[in-house]
């Protein structure tokens, strides 16, 4: 009877992704363990591609919008965070998150691109890894550093405001001068020509797909 009844709401919870995504459900409940188990681990992956595209999306557009004229909730993308269950890291990332808020738009898309990517490696560590000064300043660093590197003449810019975010996710007035290097360096690290080719065909993909989804 319990068999039954998880595979019954496992096809209840693939029915509400295949209408957030747009896609074909399969209305057979399973009849062993071994396939609700294998189904599970479907949706779950499929659950936090869902949460990662709509944090990066919310913090895009909070990145992007008048200051404090956000078009998202701070307490919105909080809850989509590892941390939202842990009251420390919470408010962090609330820190955080509102800093951003209340930031002026940023007028280069590079520069954008290399906050939000900062700000995206804290909403979504572990919460361990928040309260953590040491881990959440390398995660911060390495996220940046995974971006292609900005035109010389913004990559002050984006390297004062990685900075910024550092401070405020660590609480500290001033980050010391060899973070401040790092993540200058960090900044500075040349793009992959190989990996950028990759995602600029991923992004078209990706924008296909989504099309064909009516998204």
């Amino acid at each position: 009877m319990r068999l039954e009844d998880l595979a019954a709401r496992l096809v209840a919870v693939e029915a509400k992704l295949a209408s957030l995504t747009g896609t074909a459900v399969n209305t057979d409940s399973a009849t062993s363990i071994e396939e609700l188990d294998a189904r599970l681990s479907v949706v779950e992956v499929q659950v936090d591609q869902l949460i990662s595209e709509k944090t990066e999306s919310h913090i895009d557009a909070i990145v992007a919008a008048v200051a404090n004229d956000a078009p998202v909730d701070v307490e919105k993308v909080v809850a989509l965070s590892p941390s939202a269950d842990h009251a420390e890291a919470a408010d962090i990332v609330a820190d955080v998150i509102t800093a951003q808020v209340e930031a002026e738009p940023v007028a280069h898309d590079e520069v954008a691109d290399i906050i939000s990517a900062a700000v995206m490696a804290i909403v979504t560590a572990e919460p361990e890894v928040v309260i953590d000064s040491v881990a959440i300043t390398a995660a911060v660093i390495q996220a940046v550093a995974d971006m292609p590197a900005p035109a010389p003449e913004v990559a002050q810019a984006a390297a004062d405001a990685v900075v910024d975010v550092i401070a405020t996710v660590t609480g500290v007035d001033a980050v010391a001068p060899e973070v401040a290097q790092q993540v200058a360096d960090a900044v500075a690290v040349p793009a992959d020509p190989a990996l950028d080719a990759i995602e600029a065909r991923l992004d078209a993909a990706e924008a296909k797909v989504d099309s064909l989804l009516g998204k």
